[in-house]
């Protein structure tokens, strides 16, 4: 008797393994980014989500550009605490910066990046967004000098939906547990086997696999250091390049945030720090860091905050020296952990 409970609980953990499997290979695949854009005669915006699907509390990119000629100014949404059904956990704002597609100083450029977290599942919908525009109030403008209103408009985002899913079943409800038995269903009379004995070997390999999928898609700082975190993003990124999912631009969006968050890890910070603050930490403890490195930061903030676009050439430039960078990073995180606990 006790053997054919142990063959039925080895079932059970077996059908379980199987079911994390699914979820988890289901998840793990990065889902394409959705852009918007949209012009009204020389206004023009552009919306770009990092990602259609998303795991549950897992951050998404969203990032809204707006470009106007230079007499007109943008009033932004007030974007504080959260956006419809998601959280705000992150934000930055960039305003009146010249256009560098534009030549002299006719054309400016408003940008904001929100990153975005949600405790919901199934469809959640990122709600629309209005940009209004104004006549620029200039300080050379006389009191009584009439103001063309007419130019004032607005501009409103179409909602997006995303998929966002959990780990547990659609049905499944933690505060309310069903036995394990009643929800499977398993033969109460079957004697031990060797297809059971097989089954529990799949079992074992399916957590493995769906670890490994769902640690690719969770990132976890207890679990895994720095430095394989930052190798795998750096590995999801450059198979998004050769598949050509994204522009130099948003290659250079992503590069430099993978970076600055493993040097803010080493000075103490909880995120990512600037471009400015990296640059200048990493000049003070290793004079001997490779320069390409501190130039791609830079670049990656002409591309974010001043419109100057990056090129093929630079990406793959780029993305060819980064194995370099992580071993002068990881040499430099090594360092800095023994002065802490010496």
């Amino acid at each position: 008797m006790s053997q054919r409970r142990r063959s039925q609980a080895m079932l059970t953990i077996c059908k379980w393994m199987a079911v994390l499997l699914c979820v988890a290979a289901t998840t793990a695949a990065y889902a394409d980014a959705i852009v918007q854009r949209q012009s009204d005669g020389p206004i023009e915006f552009r919306l770009r989500v990092s990602d259609s699907e998303t795991l549950i509390a897992e951050p998404l990119q969203f990032e809204l550009e707006v470009i106007v000629p230079s007499e007109l100014q943008v009033v932004l949404p007030t974007l504080d605490q959260s956006l419809g059904n998601w959280e705000i956990i992150a934000k930055e704002v960039r305003e009146d910066l010249p256009h560098a597609d534009e030549p002299g100083p006719n054309s400016r450029r408003w940008w904001v990046r929100l990153t975005l977290e949600t405790l919901q599942t199934g469809e959640v919908t990122i709600p629309s967004v209005e940009i209004q525009t104004l006549p620029r109030q200039l300080e050379s403008r006389s009191e009584n000098a009439a103001i063309d209103w007419e130019k004032a408009g607005s501009l409103v985002t179409q909602p997006i939906s995303i998929d966002v899913v959990s780990v547990l079943s659609q049905n499944a409800d933690p505060t309310k547990p069903e036995p394990i038995a009643g929800a499977i269903a398993l033969p109460t009379e079957e004697t031990p086997s060797s297809s059971s004995l097989a089954g529990v070997v799949v079992g074992v390999i399916g957590v493995l696999i769906a670890g490994a999928l769902l640690i690719r898609r969770i990132r976890s700082r207890g679990e895994i250091s720095n430095a394989d975190w930052a190798r795998r993003q750096l590995t999801d990124l450059r198979s998004q390049w050769r598949k050509q999912r994204l522009s130099p631009d948003d290659c250079a969006r992503q590069l430099s945030p993978i970076f600055r968050e493993w040097i803010g890890s080493m000075m103490g910070r909880e995120s990512a720090v600037t471009s400015d603050e990296a640059s200048a930490w990493l000049r003070e403890v290793d004079p001997a860091i490779d320069g390409e490195l501190l130039t791609m930061l830079t670049r990656a903030d002409e591309v974010s905050f001043a419109g100057i676009s990056a090129t093929s050439s630079e990406v793959d430039s780029w993305l060819n020296q980064s194995d370099d960078w992580m071993k002068q990073l990881e040499t430099l995180q090594v360092r800095v952990t023994q002065e802490a606990n010496a």
